[in-house]
């Protein structure tokens, strides 16, 4: 028995499929497959899978990871990718099958690529002035629905805006996490701007030096 982590994209219509669903599909994708997968023991038997950062409803991946199990020690990994990729559905792309090396707890940051129709000279002046505050404060749901204020600043490790994009490198994992969503809702609230349209792709995850999860 071995783990294997997989690789993916998530793409266009996907990318309004929510978590829970997303396991659905991929649980489908690996019984029509024929890979050896591992299922749970107990009574209500489930093929392990483990998604290391889940992605948010509405935002594409271009890097995603999922781990599973496989109860064969010789099956292939190359055999592995081929099966998973044969049996894709649109707008699912699967990129690469690896031995994992570090734990999920090791995530530490992530990637994001905000794409809005235009960032004109105003909103440029207004993000250099936004990224270059030393504390925004803003308040953040938790899990159970608890209320708590949160700085979001010394959660923001990079950050580049370019003719039509917004790129963040932001705080990610289990233990903290810091959506662009709440981001760009604290940038409109400062300003008094109606909120704008954009698009929001994750490109990377990191480990908790920057350097990618794998």
């Amino acid at each position: 028995m071995k783990n294997v982590r997989i690789y993916f994209k998530k793409m266009g219509r996907m990318k309004f499929v929510s978590h829970l669903d997303m396991t659905r599909v991929m649980s489908r994708l690996i019984k029509k497959s024929g890979i050896p997968i591992w299922y749970t023991e107990g009574f209500n038997r489930h093929i392990y899978m483990n998604f290391a950062l889940p992605l948010s409803l509405g935002y594409e991946g271009t890097n995603e990871v999922m781990d599973i199990r496989i109860i064969d020690d010789e099956y292939p990994l190359d055999k592995v990718l081929a099966s998973l990729q044969a049996v894709c559905p649109p707008d699912i792309e699967i990129i690469k099958a690896t031995n994992p090396v570090k734990p999920t707890k090791e995530i530490g940051f992530a990637d994001y690529v905000l794409a809005f129709d235009e960032i004109n000279c105003d909103l440029k002046s207004l993000f250099a002035d936004f990224f270059s505050k030393e504390s925004v404060t803003v308040e953040k749901k938790g899990k159970k629905g608890k209320v708590k204020k949160v700085d979001i600043m010394p959660k923001i490790k990079a950050c580049c805006v370019g003719d039509n994009t917004l790129t963040l490198q932001l705080v990610a994992g289990s233990e903290d996490n810091l959506n662009p969503a709440l981001v760009m809702d604290a940038f409109f609230e400062i300003f008094g701007l109606e909120p704008v349209f954009y698009t929001v792709t994750r490109t990377s995850i990191l480990d908790k030096q920057g350097n990618p999860f794998i």
